[in-house]
């Protein structure tokens, strides 16, 4: 789909795939871009969820001043000990996402190597961040993929009767930095990042409801004992994951993805490690999902 635009030429909309995500191309993120161009950008992400980019060449500052007009660009915490932040007060809010290490060996990013489970970006925290940014500076040549799952999928996939049950739920989502596995449901919250969500969100920019869990971090359903919240959480994790629900990214030099945090999952498979990876990323502040 071509979209023409009054002042910068064509934009294009491709699909990447039948449930999530879509390219657009025609558009410089290093220019600021005119109101027209945002409206287009923006009913994009709303009807596809995720956004890529290809063939970009932007500067941490041009990331920020993007993404910094969907919102709040949220401010990163303490890294956790064995890492280093991106040198520079004008990185504060950006974060390095890679494997490689400085001449003594330490870290020079966050989430290093190997694969990562279906998660959602700060889904521990009262203010879950929306909107996320990836940039693609340095890509492995095999593997590294990053795959995004529709989250309005997978409730649309459930049973009318699991609907009814779960649409007021609410779940424990938990974050422990020294694991790489989905938080075991039995740790001391005292140890871990936590918050309590709602099961089933109503995406504010499509109206549409998504199924708000993930397998790295849904600990339990609320009101129901370990062995039941397991029982039910099981097969929604695999409704969330199957093959049919998710578009697989195959990074390049110069991508950049965005993607809404309340409308998809996001994962990452592993690459050689002799090989290195790095990415540049910011997010966005949310709000609340619920009031007490």
């Amino acid at each position: 789909m071509a979209t023409k635009l009054k002042d910068t030429g064509t934009l294009t909309i491709k699909k990447l795939h039948t449930l999530i995500g879509a390219e657009i191309s025609g558009v410089d993120l290093r220019r600021e871009p005119d109101a027209e161009t945002m409206a287009a950008i923006e009913q994009a992400w709303a009807d596809h969820g995720m956004l890529v980019f290809r063939d970009q060449d932007i500067s941490g500052d041009d990331q920020l001043r993007f993404a910094g007009h969907f919102g709040p660009i949220a401010t990163r915490v303490t890294p956790p000990p064995g890492t280093k932040a991106p040198p520079g007060p004008k990185w504060t809010n950006l974060m390095l996402v890679t494997d490689r290490k400085d001449e003594k060996g330490e870290a020079l990013g966050a989430l290093g190597h190997g694969d990562m489970w279906f998660h959602s970006d700060k889904c521990y925290r009262p203010r879950p961040h929306r909107f996320s940014f990836l940039f693609g500076i340095e890509i492995p040549t095999e593997g590294g993929h990053t795959k995004f799952s529709s989250l309005y999928a997978a409730y649309d996939d459930m049973s009318d009767e699991m609907k009814a049950r779960l649409d007021d739920a609410f779940v424990m989502q938990g974050y422990d930095y020294g694991n790489t596995r989905r938080v075991d449901p039995n740790v001391d919250l005292e140890d871990i990042l936590h918050q309590r969500q709602p099961m089933v969100v109503t995406n504010p920019s499509s109206g549409r409801k998504a199924l708000y869990i993930a397998r790295l971090n849904t600990m339990w359903i609320e009101g129901m004992d370990r062995d039941e919240s397991e029982a039910v959480l099981g097969p929604l994790f695999d409704l969330t994951e199957r093959d049919s629900n998710y578009y697989e990214h195959i990074w390049r030099k110069g991508d950049f993805v965005m993607w809404d945090n309340l409308a998809c999952l996001h994962a990452r498979t592993d690459w050689p490690q002799e090989q290195t990876r790095q990415l540049r990323r910011c997010t966005v502040e949310g709000d609340r999902l619920w009031s007490e």
